[in-house]
This record gives structure tokens, sequence and C-alpha cells, in this order.
């Protein structure tokens, strides 16, 4: 499971999680300390505000409420299950003595397809027309040959593939 935390409170959980029996892993990578002039290496955590816990339903509950954890990720409700090969990437990324960096590949950019995850419009398949000022995406969604224009929030959009015809998409 992916658990979300505070911002800088990822070891914090990660420890609190350990101490109390759940197996928590905080994937770590070093990066350049911007505010060292001698250009110095500090670990931080590879995804912030984020670690990964492997917890049984029993302990939900505890996992949710641990100090600095602000909730598992879910979709819908459901707690998403991250695949074990997803993890061992994640270890031979922290384990490679090579310079890596990240870059987000699924970043919610004009013309991209996003499944809605939340709120009324939970499981309908739009495309992104704009980035709106206030942090917010307007977002074409067809139904029955029309489109309709809404404005959501990032925490309602997950990125997806170009959807196919056989989904009931109809592409232009």
């Amino acid at each position: 499971m992916a658990v979300m935390t505070r911002s800088h409170f990822e070891a914090t959980v990660a420890s609190l999680l350990e101490e109390a029996g759940i197996e928590a892993y905080l994937p770590m990578m070093k990066v350049r300390d911007l505010r060292n002039k001698r250009g110095g290496m500090i670990e931080k955590p590879m995804f912030p505000c984020y670690l990964f816990a492997r917890i049984n339903n029993s302990q939900v509950y505890q996992t949710r409420t641990t100090r600095g954890a602000v909730g598992i990720v879910t979709i819908n409700h459901n707690i998403i299950e991250v695949p074990q090969r997803d993890i061992d990437n994640v270890h031979a990324f922290e384990a490679s003595q090579r310079q890596v960096f990240i870059r987000e590949t699924c970043k919610l950019i004009k013309g991209a397809w996003v499944t809605v995850t939340g709120g009324e419009f939970a499981g309908m398949t739009g495309r992104l027309l704009k980035d709106c000022n206030d942090g917010n995406f307007c977002v074409s969604l067809s139904v029955m040959n029309l489109s309709f224009v809404v404005e959501l929030g990032r925490s309602e959009l997950l990125p997806v593939d170009e959807p196919t015809e056989e989904e009931g998409i109809e592409l232009i």
C-alpha cells in the first residue's frame, strides 16, 4: 500500500509504523544539496510525502492514524495495492550507484487523457482542455456524442493511456 504523509514526515511515519510491527519502506535517493555551495549530496525521499507499507485489514486504522500520516492512497475509497514488481523496481533504482534523476512522466497536461476518480463524474474518461489558474483543470467528458466541459481538481484526476473505441470513447 502507499501511505501519504505530511511534508517532511516520511521518516517519522516509517519509524512509527515499524515500531508498531508494520513493515514500512521509505525509498531514499541522493540529491545535490542546493543550499550547500560546494554541491554536497544529501539523502531525500524518492517520493516526497509517500512511503510504502505492507498492511493487513486490521492495521488499516492504525496506519491511517499514525502521527504524521495523512492516509492510505485510494481510488473510489478502495485501497490501491502497489504491485510487488513496482516495489522491486524502486529498490533497483535506490540501490543503483548511477546518478538517477526523477521526472514525472504522467503529468496532467493539455490533451492528456484522464479518468475521473472522485465526485459525481467518477469513472468517466475525458481529455484535459486546459490548466486553470486556481489549480483546477478543464476536462471534456463525452456523453452520448456531446462534450461536457467541467472544472475538476487534480486530486480527482488520474492520467491514463489513450482509450480505445472498444472502451466506449469516440475518437475524433
